[in-house]
């Protein structure tokens, strides 16, 4: 299912964009609150260094020192204090050491000065102090003009990958949780999208699942009473036509039996195919009925095109003459119901006679290509474009200026019997050159 018709998939992602909005947001105040606050406590932290470095005296009590990096649990390492002319300072001499052999000083990297802090909060530091890294462990060295002091920390914080990989799992996982939630609280509208796919299948008897008393509860009470309603209307409306439909035909009926009493007459034959005309009228309008309900079934068998050839021949006995069939596939097996099939051939090939040029003959044609394609071309004026689009809306007559019997029902009819099929219908032509006219059956369906 595409994005835009997705409301689940859209929801999700408002979810994603507001969660990372907030945590984006979050972060960056909390990383303003805390770098602050960090800075603050790390000027502390210089301070006390450089307090507990000057009381190790000048040189440095080195008991007093084992002392004090006991308590605190760190290494340390004094050196002579050397600088070159440029000022660039750097360790000489080892003076006293407990550093790992691991540990070399010279690797030192420095990210934090204390004359900076001295100048942003406005803190005396009484000696230089510089914080950084020695392979990889949090490190101090404090400068008392004669010695400097290297004191490790034995431990090596976390790499920040670790804490960002760590940020986005829980990312992933609220926003995995918040989505799950979200579809469960909307799961009625999933069952409402589901209920109205049935009813185009043509299901009609099934209700929504009441879920909760919110205003999609209601809803879904409303839905299912809606369906109720549209049910009972088409019911009428189909009771309605069947019995129009019946008291049509009794007197049709009637008449019928007398136009076969009365003595043989010049106009008996064509009173007798108004008589037939009238009634093939009312049955497609009974068909279009039909088959416009989603509930429409189809009784479904094997035929050979053969047998539905002789079908329709016998629709047409007195116009028998005037089609030319081909069948190059007699032998072919189709899956179709019988009697709707042949009513749309009936119905295309009653057009084609009607719009074909006086003494021209209608083609009929069945051929295999992707599809079994059956073909009725006539020799008529043809049709415009435009009309072409239109020709299978009901009611719509493309040639008003030729006198036909019919409520433009045909092909509406033939477009409704063939997608009952699973197939489709094409319609070509060119002015002055006829129409083509094409079912298209699918090989298998």
């Amino acid at each position: 299912m595409g994005f835009k018709k997705s409301l689940f998939k859209r929801l999700g992602l408002l979810v994603v964009v507001f969660t990372i909005a907030l945590i984006s947001l979050l972060y960056y105040q909390f990383e303003y609150f805390f770098t602050d606050q960090d800075n603050i406590m790390a000027a502390h932290e210089m301070y006390y260094y450089s307090e507990m470095v000057s009381n190790w005296n000048n040189p440095p009590d080195t008991n007093l020192v084992r002392l004090e990096l006991k308590n605190l649990q760190m290494w340390c390492g004094i050196y002579e204090r050397m600088s070159t002319k440029t000022g660039i300072t750097f360790p000489g001499k080892q003076y006293w050491s407990n550093l790992p052999s691991k540990i070399i000083v010279d690797e030192f990297y420095t990210w934090s000065i204390s004359k900076d802090y001295e100048e942003l909060y406005d803190i005396k530091i009484p000696l230089k102090v510089f914080f950084g890294t020695l392979y990889d462990h949090p490190a101090t060295v404090v400068d008392n003009g004669n010695y400097l002091f290297y004191m490790v920390i034995d431990y090596i914080p976390p790499a920040d990958i670790n804490n960002l990989i760590f940020s986005i799992i829980l990312s992933i996982l609220f926003i995995v949780g918040l989505y799950f939630f979200i579809s469960r609280y909307l799961r009625p509208v999933q069952l409402m999208k589901n209920r109205i796919e049935a009813l185009e299948e043509g299901d009609i008897s099934s209700e929504v699942e009441i879920i909760g008393e919110d205003e999609l509860a209601d809803l879904s009470i409303s839905m299912n009473q809606m369906i109720k309603d549209i049910n009972s209307l088409l019911e009428n409306k189909h009771q309605l036509l069947l019995e129009v439909s019946h008291e049509l035909r009794s007197p049709l009926t009637r008449m019928q039996l007398l136009i076969a009493m009365i003595p043989k007459h010049k106009n008996s034959e064509k009173l007798k195919g108004e008589l037939d005309s009238l009634e093939w009228m009312i049955t497609n309008l009974l068909l279009s009925d039909r088959l416009s309900l989603p509930y429409s079934k189809l009784d479904l068998k094997k035929y050979k095109t053969s047998a539905i050839i002789n079908k329709v021949k016998g629709m047409f006995p007195f116009n028998s003459e005037v089609i030319n069939i081909s069948n190059h596939i007699p032998d072919e097996e189709i899956i179709v119901d019988e009697t709707k099939f042949s009513l749309a051939l009936r119905n295309l090939l009653e057009n084609a006679i009607k719009y074909s040029l006086e003494g021209e003959k209608v083609d009929f044609i069945i051929l295999k290509n992707d599809n079994i394609e059956f073909q009725v071309k006539d020799s008529g004026s043809g049709i415009s474009k435009a009309d072409i689009q239109k020709l299978t809306e009901p009611f719509y007559q493309a040639n008003k200026t030729i006198s036909t019997k019919g409520f433009g029902l045909g092909l509406t009819i033939c477009k409704k019997i063939i997608e009952a099929h699973n197939g489709y219908m094409t319609i070509k032509s060119k002015k002055n050159k006829g129409s083509l006219f094409i079912l298209h059956l699918p090989v298998k369906h």
